[in-house]
């Protein structure tokens, strides 16, 4: 049944897929912040995905706060690509990935993750949204590749997941 709602969010969202300009951050065991592994099974949307990669997306894209359960973002897939650093320096060794949501980065208390509503404000990078990519599953690593950064500035795309390297998420 989760599935099945997933899959029409999914399509629906697809109908007015859309393209944001968007941050890139990581997250997971081993970041500065003490996180736990990002790919298990304690993620906003009720799953997590093995393989392929999967993101947090910011409160404003998700479309419901901590404790809300799944958002309407739950599921979708997003080419992201990165295209400068903080500073806003071209990014050498980053590359374009398709992740699929399946967690929150909550606006409160992080400025990065805390756009109003889309198209909405931005982030002090220039964002309307944020992908918190999960150091765990390699998303993180297959984006900033060999950039050296751990932040970056660029879009957002919503794609199918058939463009995904998933196959399929696994539920808890």
């Amino acid at each position: 049944m989760l599935f099945q709602l997933l899959a029409l969010t999914s399509l629906s969202a697809l109908a007015s897929a859309q393209t944001f300009s968007a941050t890139f951050t990581e997250y997971g065991a081993g970041d500065t912040f003490g996180s736990q592994n990002c790919n298990t099974a304690t993620a906003a949307c009720g799953f997590y995905t093995y393989p392929g990669y999967n993101a947090a997306a910011s409160e404003n894209l998700f479309g419901v706060g901590p404790g809300a359960g799944a958002g309407p973002s739950c599921g979708t897939c997003w080419q992201l690509s990165p295209q400068t650093d903080s500073s806003g320096n071209q990014l050498d060794g980053a590359n374009s990935i398709v992740v699929m949501v399946n967690n929150l980065c909550p606006a409160d208390g992080n400025p990065i993750f805390s756009q109003s509503g889309l198209p909405g404000t931005t982030n002090q990078f220039g964002g309307q949204v944020n992908f918190d990519l999960c150091i765990d599953d390699g998303a993180s690593g297959a984006l900033f590749g060999s950039s050296g950064v751990g932040l970056a500035v660029g879009s957002a795309t919503q794609v199918d997941c058939s463009q995904w390297s998933g196959s399929g998420p696994l539920y808890y």
